[in-house]
């Protein structure tokens, strides 16, 4: 099988985006060989289909129907591409996202070397604050269920191989999924504001240390403004470089949530699967 791609580099958070025309019940297979080491290799798959909505320009369909705000704003950026955009030109690029019930708006500006953007993410369903037992040690969590994947985020005080692997264990535990696609473990120092991002898709049953999740950015930007009761501006940094989140309240809730970030195409091509 020959399979058309873009491999995109939102904030090193590597995306395949498949063009080649599939059934949806060959996602999973073609996403797995794709994403391995021998192959394209990448940290997620996206396939590219035609939009229901006549006013969005595409639609995004995730490996196991999951959202993903980072492969959002790469088919964004390709759609940027594509018209040719000249450095300082923006855009704006309306695009269905699977796991997300209405549509997103990307803002793109086309910088020297990649594109700025700037994507309305949508709200969260809900989010409750708890203490986890993780690591042997009970630490102060939120649950933050966005369309399409669920966000634990656990304020942590060391980056070290013995919270990644607790990160590890916490993913598999299926009292955590409501019937999302994916499910993410967002080990974050508040204090320093840097984010390592776990995201377990149980569909493909792959478990990805993110090189930047910027879902689970949002998650805790949205998180940051439940808690303090106003609006909040995080610049947060995950190993592939900042992913800026805006949440804005009224009345005290959350009304608007937005992150921001880098994009570059890598390449483009033909896979053999």
């Amino acid at each position: 099988m020959e399979v058309k791609f873009i491999k995109a580099s939102p904030t090193q958070n590597m995306t395949v985006l498949v063009e080649s025309s599939l059934g949806r019940e060959q996602y999973a297979m073609v996403a797995s060989r794709l994403m391995a080491y021998d192959h394209v290799f990448a940290e997620q798959v996206g396939f590219i289909e035609a939009a229901e909505d006549a006013n969005a320009w595409a639609r995004l369909q995730m490996m196991a129907g999951e959202f993903c705000g980072n492969a959002a704003m790469a088919l964004a950026a390709v759609m940027a591409w594509r018209r040719q955009l000249q450095p300082g030109e923006r855009l704006e690029v309306p695009l269905e996202v699977s796991g997300a019930g209405e549509l997103l708006v990307c803002a793109i500006e086309a910088k020297p070397l990649g594109y700025s953007c700037r994507l309305r993410m949508p709200l969260p369903l809900s989010i409750e604050q708890e203490m986890l037992w993780f690591g042997g040690e009970l630490l102060p969590a939120a649950i933050v269920r966005l369309p399409g994947i669920v966000h634990l985020i656990v304020d942590v005080r060391e980056l070290n191989r013995s919270t990644k692997e607790a990160a590890e264990a916490a993913a598999r535990q299926p009292s955590l999924l409501q019937g999302e696609g994916a499910l993410g473990i967002m080990l974050y120092r508040k204090e320093s504001g840097e984010l390592e991002p776990l995201v377990y898709v149980p569909g493909t049953d792959t478990m990805i240390w993110e090189r930047g999740c910027g879902s689970g950015a949002a998650a805790i930007g949205a998180y940051a403004a439940y808690e303090a009761g106003r609006d909040v501006e995080l610049e947060l940094k995950q190993p592939g470089g900042i992913v800026r989140v805006q949440a804005l309240c009224e009345y005290g809730k959350l009304a608007s949530l937005t992150i921001q970030g880098d994009v570059h195409i890598s390449a483009e091509g033909t896979a053999f699967i």
